[in-house]
């Protein structure tokens, strides 16, 4: 290091100590955005070893014209208002790979007239910082995908697809607390749930075996599938009954969209060792009308669905 005649550090030295030392690039550039001087991390990042190869060039030397235009653009900004941009994050690519740098840019204003003359600027390379971050992101976006599809298992039945009974009563309860919130406002505004259970189930079971109990059990999950809302949600309750939460609808209309599923089922059928088996369901229907526990709500629906079984099955009661 050098000192002036009083062993004192000048301005000048401070400035080239910066200038030689810094590992971040620092550039000034004119009002044509070409380069007046440059540090030398500058310097070797584009291979050169003298700072004097780089002056008089211009970002349109060195990077992609899409990314000069750019930075053109943002020092004439910065030369028309006289404001900083501080802490933009700029990528480039260079020899193939993506580059990315943190920027600060200055006006460089002469103090004596005011002007701006040009701009001057700092950059440090954090390409290493945003593979690291983009590596985290993926990881971490894996694991919500990885948990999501592990919710998603254990809220779903194995044999139909259908969201299992936990998930069932868990959904219930808090539909129940948000209509109960909505009917404050609006005491017209309900829900109603469906239960349904497949006739004679025991004695398909006992004719043709149990592979093919669970046939039946698939075949009715996807015929409710295919004949409910998008914003209707179906539920295997447990064993060969199953439920709906119908969103948003009333008894009345509950009781069309049951029995129109009621006939769907009736009038499909499976075939099994050339010999055509007819599914019946007998369903119970009821809406919330402020009950205040899952269980008094659900007691309602299946006492309707016990009727329904008790009056010679394949029918709808509400």
């Amino acid at each position: 290091m050098d000192f002036d005649q009083n062993n004192e550090i000048t301005e000048a030295m401070f400035f080239d100590i910066i200038m030689e030392n810094s590992q971040d690039t620092i550039y000034f550039k004119d009002k044509d955005s070409r380069f007046i001087a440059n540090s030398m991390t500058h310097v070797q990042q584009f291979g050169f070893t003298d700072p004097a190869e780089m002056i008089g060039k211009s970002d349109f030397d060195f990077f992609p014209e899409e990314f000069a235009k750019a930075a053109r653009q943002d020092e004439l900004e910065i030369m028309r208002t006289g404001k900083p941009i501080l802490g933009k994050i700029e990528s480039v690519f260079s020899n193939g790979e993506k580059q990315w740098f943190l920027v600060c840019k200055y006006p460089i204003v002469d103090k004596r007239t005011g002007e701006t003359i040009g701009i001057w600027g700092i950059s440090r390379d954090i390409t290493e910082m945003k593979r690291i971050q983009e590596e985290l992101d993926k990881t971490v976006s894996m694991l919500a995908d990885a948990n999501e599809r592990l919710q998603r298992a254990s809220d779903i039945d194995g044999l139909s697809d259908l969201f299992n009974q936990k998930c069932f009563l868990n959904n219930l309860s808090k539909e129940m607390e948000y209509y109960e919130e909505k009917q404050a406002d609006d005491p017209y505004l309900t829900f109603s749930v469906i239960l349904l259970d497949i006739d004679g189930f025991k004695l398909i079971n006992d004719r043709y075996g149990h592979p093919m109990g669970d046939r039946v059990i698939r075949f009715v999950a996807d015929l409710l599938r295919e004949n409910t809302r998008d914003e209707d949600e179906c539920y295997r309750y447990g064993g060969d009954e199953f439920a709906v939460i119908l969103r948003n609808t009333d008894i009345a209309t509950a009781y069309i969209m049951a029995e129109r599923l009621r006939k769907r089922i009736e009038t499909s059928q499976l075939c099994c060792n050339d010999e055509l088996i007819r599914c019946t369901v007998s369903i119970g229907v009821g809406n919330y009308e402020g009950e205040t526990t899952l269980e008094e709500l659900l007691e309602k629906v299946d006492n309707k669905l016990y009727v329904s079984k008790k009056h010679g099955k394949n029918q709808v009661n509400f």
